[in-house]
């Protein structure tokens, strides 16, 4: 067990440092006139990428260590209080999206028209609101797990529009949008190619490509973010 709390806290020390390098976005908004050179904020801004991917790599490597002590704390007892304890623990894990799970379903690809037509040009573009109409088809019919662009749907996952991308999770992405959900894939399918504001994309040459799947892995929800993807949007440019 003190192997265990040494892991919990370096993980908690890791998402300081973390929350430490994300400081950098701010400090470059609030200090827009500063003597600093454009060229040392974009060396500071390289250090603290690497810094970042360094911090997440030495976390991935805790948080299986802490994992394979959960699991030989199972194992190893006999006590059924425990076991009854980490078999709720694995349940509530799996309903808020804390777990990796696979099997089949359905693949949703969604892409921008080509090109424009003679309607308002926001008719052509995918925004948050055909996102989240497909999330709720897909949940409404059985989806028992939901990913776009990799990020794990959960309870309070809302994508909104910043652009011509959508934020997921606190994390930008620009299209194509692909939806993956594990669930019945026939009733799936059927859900997304009946659904009428999917007809309507297609009418403005909104591209939407459904695949059904005999395995899907969806990855977990992580509770934090790589450093590089709270840095994105970031530039340093010349005067």
């Amino acid at each position: 067990m003190r192997k265990g709390y040494r892991t919990v806290m370096f993980i908690g020390f890791v998402l300081f440092g973390i929350l430490i390098n994300v400081q950098l976005r701010s400090t470059l908004a609030s200090n827009p006139n500063a003597d600093t050179s454009a060229k040392e904020y974009a060396i500071e801004l390289e250090k603290e990428r690497n810094e970042g991917k360094r911090l997440m790599e030495q976390l991935a490597v805790k948080e299986a260590e802490l994992e394979q002590l959960w699991q030989n704390l199972g194992t190893n007892s006999n006590n059924q209080e425990i076991n009854e304890l980490l078999r709720k623990r694995d349940f509530e894990y799996l309903r808020a999206g804390l777990t990796t799970v696979s099997g089949r379903g359905i693949v949703i690809t969604m892409e921008d028209a080509p090109a424009k037509g003679e309607l308002d040009v926001n008719e052509y573009i995918i925004h948050d609101g055909n996102i989240n109409d497909v999330l709720e088809a897909l949940k409404e019919n059985g989806a028992q797990a939901i990913s776009i662009n990799g990020e794990r749907v959960v309870f309070n996952t809302k994508p909104v529009c910043a652009g011509p991308t959508i934020i997921v999770n606190e994390n930008r992405y620009p299209p194509p949008y692909v939806i993956e959900a594990i669930g019945d894939p026939d009733v799936l399918y059927d859900a997304i190619e009946t659904l009428p504001q999917v007809a309507f994309m297609r009418l403005t040459d909104i591209r939407i490509q459904t695949e059904k799947k005999e395995e899907i892995i969806i990855n977990r929800y992580r509770t934090y973010s790589s450093t590089e993807s709270q840095l994105k949007g970031i530039e340093v440019i010349e005067k």
